[in-house]
């Protein structure tokens, strides 16, 4: 019952979404028509193109055709580059997915040490200097930082590539992630070159998710320091190490975990600004080309996946809060 419950939930959630999407990309100011077409473009081939596209019926007609599309897996013609957004979405999401999983991977093994130290020292050298990087981290606009390092690590000291993927020949096709696939087929040499052209964004992209998750571990740490059981632990004799790390992380990881869950299809919005700077053939760079060009399919296909992201993960995550805290488990 619940599994069905959650399954209607998530599907309530993707028309509710869709319906309001769909308006808003059909109100924005602008002819999204005329502008592929070009300024060369007649009344007449602009007339032609809405009728056949079907923006010439009304509102509601319109929605239920792209709600048959998806049905028949299509997602309506691209504006910008004249194909299916769902034949985009499936060439460029592997590249986002790579790029969001390594910052995700950063984010989470550098804040849960960072986050532990700083409750342990806390008020000390260590935890006012882990304040300070997290302070950088919320606070320095992602193109900004971006800026920087394509000028510090690319151009002035030339370690890292400056845009793209790849430079070389990409690895045999198996998963469509560049550093599995090079892996999979022992390809060393494409798996280094797709590891060094991800370094850059992957470090910008995870900077803000790592300083919120290492503040709110500490938080959650200084906590759990507070509470009977760590008192008692450590009477019996228990090592701090123990204490710290299997007992008190894992209460604190617990509040932690919807953070850290969020964190994938959030990233999808916050890399548009990464992909673009750093010229990544991701689905964000496409999204962000779509809002610029007022490609509303393109637009929606994106809202879609990111909105499909999230209630996966949210289901997720609610599944890994039993296997934390059994609790949560017997009350369902």
């Amino acid at each position: 019952m619940y599994f069905l419950q959650r399954v209607v939930y998530m599907f309530l959630v993707l028309i509710g979404v869709s319906i309001l999407m769909f308006i808003l990309v059909r109100i924005i100011p602008g002819d999204p028509i005329a502008t592929a077409l070009g300024p060369m473009a007649t009344k007449e081939s602009i007339q032609k193109m809405r009728h056949e596209m079907g923006l010439d019926r009304p509102i509601y007609v319109q929605y239920l055709l792209y709600v048959k599309g998806i049905a028949h897996g299509e997602l309506g013609l691209s504006l910008t580059e004249r194909r299916d957004v769902l034949e985009i979405i499936k060439e460029k999401l592997p590249a986002t997915i790579e790029l969001i999983l390594v910052s995700v991977t950063v984010a989470v093994l550098l804040a849960i040490p960072l986050g532990v130290i700083s409750a342990l020292h806390r008020n000390r050298l260590v935890d006012h200097l882990n304040r300070i990087i997290a302070l950088f981290g919320v606070s320095f606009p992602q193109f900004w930082t971006g800026i920087m390092i394509q000028l510090i690590f690319g151009l002035a000291l030339g370690f890292l590539p400056i845009t793209g993927r790849l430079k070389g020949t990409p690895p045999e096709v198996i998963t469509h992630l560049y550093l599995v696939d090079s892996l999979l087929t022992f390809n060393l040499h494409a798996f280094w070159d797709s590891f060094i052209h991800l370094i850059s964004p992957a470090l910008v992209l995870s900077l803000s998710p790592l300083a919120n998750i290492t503040r709110l571990i500490r938080a959650n740490m200084i906590d759990e320091m507070s509470k009977d059981y760590i008192n008692v632990s450590k009477a019996t004799g228990m090592s701090g190490w123990i204490v710290s790390y299997k007992y008190m992380l894992r209460n604190a990881f617990t509040s932690a975990l919807t953070m850290i869950g969020f964190l994938i299809p959030l990233m999808i919005g916050t890399a548009f600004v990464v992909e673009k700077v750093f010229a990544f053939p991701g689905l964000a760079r496409f999204g962000a080309d779509a809002i610029v060009a007022n490609d509303f399919n393109g637009v929606m296909g994106v809202t879609l996946v990111i909105c499909v992201a999230f209630v996966i993960v949210n289901f997720a995550v609610d599944e890994l809060y039993a296997v934390l805290d059994p609790r949560i488990k017997l009350k369902r």
